[in-house]
């Protein structure tokens, strides 16, 4: 897989050429990679992956689109994380394309590299996105959008990946969202941040392969004339841990008791029963 992996980007270097298009995240993991197919670095140690970003500009049009893409070890034989920016389109059909093309991916077969077709994808369909939007109305519609501060409540079937834990905190931080994560069994997940980059977030986070990632709750208020900072139940983004309980295999289950006394203590009590379905008094460390 990792040998397909630098065969993929080496291929990409040469249709981009230019490191304005094609800017690798960090270049020095090629090179560790390459250590290790020649045997000279055990994989335990091979801790970063390949992430990428591509500008592209499709056909005629005066707008560039960021491809934004991150590839798990075991690409192609799972999906690569991609997802795109766009700062000249608006939310509704920015999203949208982003919905799209994770279709797309999860629709390609796995085992070989796939990157050109996605990108041949976003090139052929790009434009019907774009016209469903007036250019004079980007740039308002944007400045509504940064005015609604929103939280999202995020599910998943468990969360024990280093790499998913690490990516879950480094994008908040780069972000600027607070909030924080939970690893174990379940996974659970909050962000709290403007808007935009709350959705941003999402999109990436979703692209990332998972047995069940869902948004159990979302709560949206307008800003208005109010401090952002109103808004905020946490001043920073972190990974949370409670007393860890071992499980089957490599699982482990975090204290739910904790937990809830954490919810509490930020104000976001009601939260736990739309976890757990139980109000978590007197049970909560039981809950699994």
């Amino acid at each position: 897989m990792l040998e397909l992996q630098v065969s993929e980007i080496e291929m990409l270097q040469s249709m981009f050429p230019n490191s304005e298009e094609l800017r690798l995240d960090d270049p020095a993991v090629i090179a560790e990679i390459r250590q290790y197919l020649d045997g000279k670095l055990a994989y335990e140690y091979l801790q970063n992956r390949i992430g990428f970003t591509l500008k592209i500009t499709p056909g005629n049009q005066k707008v560039t689109i960021e491809v934004v893409c991150l590839y798990p070890h075991e690409y192609p034989s799972v999906a690569p994380c991609v997802f795109t920016r766009c700062e000249q389109m608006d939310r509704n059909s920015h999203s949208q394309l982003n919905e799209d093309l994770q279709q797309y991916i999860l629709g390609v077969d796995r085992g070989e590299i796939c990157m050109f077709s996605v990108i041949e994808w976003i090139q052929e369909n790009f434009v019907k996105y774009l016209k469903k939007q007036q250019p004079t109305k980007i740039k308002k519609k944007n400045i509504e959008f940064d005015k609604t501060f929103s939280r999202l409540w995020i599910y998943s079937h468990h969360l024990f990946s280093k790499f998913k834990r690490r990516d879950i905190v480094d994008w908040a931080h780069e972000m600027k969202l607070t909030g924080f994560s939970l690893p174990g069994k379940p996974g659970i997940i909050c962000v709290e941040g403007y808007s935009q980059n709350i959705d941003d977030y999402w999109s990436r986070l979703r692209a990332l392969p998972w047995k069940k990632i869902v948004i159990r709750e979302r709560e949206d208020n307008a800003v208005g004339k109010k401090n952002i900072n109103e808004f905020h139940k946490f001043d920073k983004f972190e990974e949370k841990v409670f007393e860890v309980r071992a499980a089957r295999g490599r699982e482990y289950r975090m204290d739910m008791g904790l937990f809830c006394d954490f919810l509490n203590e930020h104000n976001c009590g009601h939260i736990f029963s739309c976890y757990f379905g139980v109000d978590g008094k007197g049970t909560a460390s039981s809950v699994t």
